[in-house]
């Protein structure tokens, strides 16, 4: 379905997506995200430039993602996991900054380093290493400070909930997203757009995969780290599936920002798809996986680890980290832009340059159709608002 138009493509169709996996709330989901909106601003506003921009931030509603990916989880638990989503997401905030981590390799490769080592100091995962990085010696930037301080409120927190194969994971996570992260701001100066495959290798590691099963373990309070290659195809139906339908819900946000590592844009821009041909097939990829998921999960839980009350817990948590996590992901501000209230619609017309859209059910109309006037690329602040001087 193509909307009428001449010149550059503004807007596209999204077709609804299967939702067959549950998805709730959980019964402190405002309590917790007000609390975490609290914690960002007691650790990590060091991190933003002004307040204007902390503020632009906690709009985006962020501190649902935990709420709402483990829904059945104690109180404590789901406030935890609610941090720690959104200590990542203001990382990917600044990844995705030109004028802050996003503007140099080296400089975002040394703030890494030292969020690994400040998040357990005495174990520094290789993954980051190869590029030079701060030293004892080096004045500390303010961000750097401030990433650290959260990262060892985080660690003293969920560690303490954790077994030790778990925490050797959870440190070994956070290093390869980070790594994932380094890949994404080398890509995006390079201006190099990678194949399908490739995109996906990386945004396995930026998306947090690793990080998002282990979250989802510790909101079920299960330890299935012994059973890391039995889950693997479940796993990885349930990455694809997630990171495919970020990648069209982000699409608004990643094509004003220029992102080549967004498999959007890799069919489009690598495989010379129109944009609504190529939307349509990430559509029926989502169905793919969605649908091998259940397929792999249920022959999971009708073998003999289904006999177990571990497995079963975290997979009955696994579909709702799905449900959930594509719930928050029509509902963000982050998205659909500063001021975007979601009405409940999952299908519809998308403005690709509209300051704030929606899904709208028709196209635009000739009379609708402004002038095109480019989006701030990264949409940190609303044109006009944006503090000098950068982060």
């Amino acid at each position: 379905m193509e909307a009428p138009s001449s010149g550059p493509v503004r807007e596209f169709f999204l077709p609804e997506l299967p939702r067959t996996l549950p998805f709730r709330y959980h019964p402190k989901a405002a309590q917790i995200e007000f609390a975490s909106n609290g914690w960002v601003r007691e650790y990590l506003a060091d991190c933003f430039a002004s307040e204007s921009e902390l503020l632009f931030f906690l709009r985006q509603r962020n501190g649902l993602y935990g709420p709402l990916t483990i829904p059945d989880a104690g109180a404590g638990r789901a406030r935890d996991v609610a941090d720690w989503y959104q200590f990542v997401t203001v990382i990917d905030t600044f990844v995705s900054d030109r004028t802050g981590l996003g503007a140099d390799l080296d400089d975002a490769l040394a703030v890494f380093g030292s969020i690994v080592s400040d998040f357990i100091p005495d174990q520094i995962p290789g993954q980051i290493r190869g590029r030079p990085r701060a030293t004892a010696a080096d004045e500390p930037r303010v961000d750097q400070v401030a990433y650290g301080r959260a990262a060892r409120d985080l660690w003293r927190r969920i560690s303490a909930g954790l077994s030790r194969a778990q925490t050797q994971r959870l440190v070994t996570a956070l290093a390869d997203f980070l790594r994932g992260c380094a890949t994404e701001i080398d890509t995006k100066l390079a201006g190099a757009v990678p194949d399908y495959e490739t995109c996906l290798a990386v945004r396995l590691d930026s998306f947090g995969c690793d990080f998002i099963e282990l979250m989802t373990e510790y909101g079920a309070e299960v330890d299935l780290s012994d059973l890391r290659t039995e889950l693997a195809e479940v796993h990885d139906h349930c990455r694809r599936q997630m990171i495919i339908v970020n990648d069209l819900l982000s699409w608004r946000k990643e094509h004003a920002q220029d992102d080549p590592m967004t498999v959007v844009r890799v069919l489009v821009e690598h495989d010379g798809l129109p944009l609504q041909a190529a939307v349509d097939r990430l559509c029926e990829l989502v169905a793919w996986h969605e649908r091998e998921y259940t397929r792999t999960r249920d022959a999971l839980l009708a073998g003999p680890l289904g006999a177990r009350a571990d497995v079963r817990a975290y997979l009955g948590a696994v579909d709702l980290l799905m449900g959930g996590s594509q719930e928050f992901e029509y509902l963000t501000p982050r998205y659909f832009g500063d001021g975007a209230v979601w009405d409940g619609s999952t299908s519809g017309w998308i403005d690709l340059h509209a300051p704030v859209t929606r899904f709208r059910p028709t196209p635009l109309t000739t009379d609708e159709r402004a002038p095109l006037i480019p989006l701030p690329t990264d949409e940190r602040l609303p044109a006009g608002d944006h503090p000098p001087g950068g982060s």
